[in-house]
């Protein structure tokens, strides 16, 4: 029952990645887009949401510079180990997307805050809800200059945002429900799962990027530094023991706010026939955040002293 439970946690964890790293990424139904396609990538995202689930609890991660590290890591490996988009643009394509989408949005606002938020009270979901929406709207209508992208019509928009919603609503009710039992990462899994990360790498991203080679698992040796590092701060326990598992059922019920409110600015886009770069306002944010970020999240993980708590952790 135990593996069956964490199994449930690995995959709940999937979907909420896969919901903020893809859905709300590509915010449409794309050409290549299918059922078979959908569920293919949900699984990989929850490979990955394995990873992000084995450090935070190996690591004893507590603070959220340390979880930022485990976003970086979980960030680098969907875009410099399943895709090699992070090789494209250097050095800014280390940040974005792995750093400035990923860690930041789908593992500290998603994974973290919303989380964090669906534990607090109603009044905090609904406000992460209506935040998140509007940042929803206001990046989906980028696709509309973008030479690959569309203009999908607002009816289109909303039955995709609203049944991705839909879908992620049981994904974190179902996650918190799991996390009743602690998550104790399974060795023979993780050597699984580094097998097969070891033979992407070398199969397909190497001879797809060759220069990954030198770039990759030196980024991965940094975190797995400063993980380390976290680990031996002395905390007993990780953000998957402290999380509330119980939180009201009407509280997930709002974040179905954030498609409404994502729908509602798409629309007044359309009606007004806005063609904006907002795209290039995220980067010109989030691609410096990401590594400002990383850089404090470094510093703060290597000055704590062993046997200390880490700046940074919530108090729940």
């Amino acid at each position: 029952m135990r593996h069956i439970r964490q199994l449930i946690r690995i995959l709940a964890t999937g979907y909420i990645l896969v919901f903020y790293s893809e859905f709300v990424f590509w915010a449409r139904v794309r050409p290549e887009d299918s059922w078979p396609a959908w569920l293919a990538t949900w699984l990989v995202y929850s490979v990955l949401g394995f990873v992000l689930l084995t450090c935070i609890s190996r690591f004893r991660v507590q603070s959220i510079w340390a979880l930022f590290l485990c976003g970086a890591v979980f960030g680098w490996l969907t875009e410099g180990l399943v895709v090699q988009t992070a090789y494209e643009a250097l050095p800014l394509s280390i940040s974005f997307t792995a750093l400035a989408w990923h860690a930041l949005i789908s593992v500290w606002v998603g994974w973290y805050a919303v989380r964090r938020a669906l534990h607090t009270s109603a009044r905090a979901t609904l406000l992460v809800a209506c935040l998140a929406g509007l940042s929803y709207g206001f990046w989906a209508i980028a696709w509309w200059v973008e030479p690959d992208g569309a203009i999908a019509p607002p009816s289109e928009f909303a039955q995709f945002a609203a049944l991705t919603t839909l879908l992620l609503i049981p994904a974190y009710w179902l996650d918190d429900r799991m996390s009743a039992t602690v998550f104790a990462p399974n060795r023979a899994a993780e050597i699984v799962v580094a097998v097969l990360l070891a033979l992407q790498f070398v199969i397909t991203t190497v001879p797809n990027a060759p220069i990954a080679i030198g770039i990759l698992p030196v980024l991965l040796a940094v975190m797995y530094g400063a993980l380390r590092r976290n680990q031996q701060a002395g905390s007993p326990t990780s953000l998957l023991q402290t999380q509330h598992p119980r939180a009201p059922v009407l509280n997930y019920l709002g974040l179905l706010l954030m498609p409404v409110i994502a729908t509602t600015f798409y629309s007044v886009a359309f009606a007004s026939g806005w063609r904006w770069h907002t795209n290039w306002v995220v980067y010109l944010i989030t691609t410096p955040m990401g590594f400002i970020v990383l850089a404090v999240s470094l510093i703060k993980v290597w000055r704590t002293s062993p046997g200390t708590s880490p700046a940074g952790e919530p108090q729940r």
